[in-house]
């Protein structure tokens, strides 16, 4: 059997990150969000969304009871990086690779769903991963945003450089 983790959100300027634990051969899945909390400027400069990230795949191994002979495959994202290295420390075969296919897509469409949640009129999907997609996605959240930036910023990766800029803009109009 093979695991597969993978991220979503990372680069979306709304909402915390999605995290998906897929078992490939049956499509068993844990999904969870690391909360928006952990990309706010004091958490994300201490990069705490790393232990959220370790968490959500700790709780993803032991849902899908993973046996330590099953291979997994892990995002490359940096946001894995105390994941990984939890996993190899466990003592399970880890190979840190671009996770493609049922894995990304589904995370994907989770992640669009929590951005609903959240009160995002159709985000756009992303589907084949290109930077069109992203890109897309990306400045109609900002687009969103903007609308009402005062009663949005909480929803916001304030810890973002961008962010800091753009909120301290707002408040120095006031």
């Amino acid at each position: 059997m093979t695991i597969q983790i993978d991220d979503q959100g990372w680069g979306a300027p709304v909402g915390g990150v999605g995290i998906i634990v897929l078992r490939k051969e049956t499509n068993e899945i844990h999904y969870d969000i690391i909360p928006i909390d952990h990309f706010r400027l004091k958490a994300f400069k201490k990069k705490t969304y790393l232990e959220g990230a370790r968490e959500i795949v700790e709780d993803g191994v032991r849902k899908l009871n993973v046996a330590k002979d099953e291979e997994i495959e892990i995002c490359s994202g940096c946001i894995h990086d105390s994941s990984a290295r939890w996993l190899e420390d466990e003592g399970y075969n880890v190979t840190v690779t671009r996770i493609d296919g049922y894995a990304q897509q589904a995370g994907e469409n989770m992640f669009n769903e929590y951005l609903r949640e959240l009160g995002v009129p159709n985000p756009p999907p992303i589907v084949e991963e290109t930077v069109d997609e992203y890109k897309a996605q990306f400045f109609y959240l900002m687009d969103w945003v903007r609308e009402d930036m005062k009663g949005r910023k909480h929803l916001c990766k304030t810890g973002w450089k961008y962010f800091i800029k753009l909120f301290k803009k707002m408040d120095e109009k006031k």
